[in-house]
């Protein structure tokens, strides 16, 4: 199985980044890009894509192309970030800005997407703890799922990652995370 992370964490040793080293240590194909480590531009809203099909006007200036030849070809496509004022992170959603060349392939040209079926899992940790603190992100990944060809999507929400050790958060969350575990495992 090919996964496929895109990591929105500026942090590389914070809990986003140990939740997908647990979550992944078994498997053999895993591909992280980091967010804030890859060169890739936020759409500007061009509408270069609708007049140029599948292209964009960053294509060749930045990492985008690289980091979607491995996401149209993933089995599984994880959305991995902590919670920035109720969302992805910044550098996390501009690159799923770029998700925009592939609007006017489907919709105005008419055309199927290039990604393969796939499986979508958001892993969003939270510091906090408050009842609402994740509805405004869930959304959000529907539409990115929707747009990668995510025919089954799970998230894993974690709550209090600035009042729990990583270890407490696993036991707290350990029902969730063995359920996640075997939606990763299933075909």
């Amino acid at each position: 199985m090919k996964i496929v992370i895109l990591n929105g964490s500026p942090n590389k040793q914070g809990t986003t980044k140990q939740l997908c080293d647990y979550l992944f240590k078994d498997q053999n194909e895993v591909i992280t890009y980091y967010a804030y480590d890859n060169k890739v531009k936020a759409c500007i809203g061009c509408n270069y894509c609708f007049n140029h099909k599948n292209k964009c006007i960053y294509d060749g200036k930045d990492d985008f192309k690289k980091v979607m030849a491995d996401v149209i070809e993933a089995d599984l496509l994880v959305l991995a970030s902590p919670l920035h004022f109720s969302s992805f992170s910044g550098k996390l959603l501009s690159l799923i800005s770029r998700l925009q060349v592939y609007f006017p392939l489907k919709y105005y040209y008419k055309e199927p997407l290039p990604f393969k079926d796939k499986k979508g899992l958001s892993i969003i940790v939270g510091g906090n703890d408050y009842p609402t603190m994740f509805d405004a992100i869930k959304p959000v990944d529907r539409i990115i799922y929707n747009h990668t060809n995510a025919k089954q999507v799970k998230r894993l929400l974690f709550k209090g990652s600035d009042q729990y050790s990583f270890e407490e958060l696993i036991t707290k969350n350990s029902e969730f995370i063995n359920e996640i575990k075997l939606f990763i495992k299933k075909d």
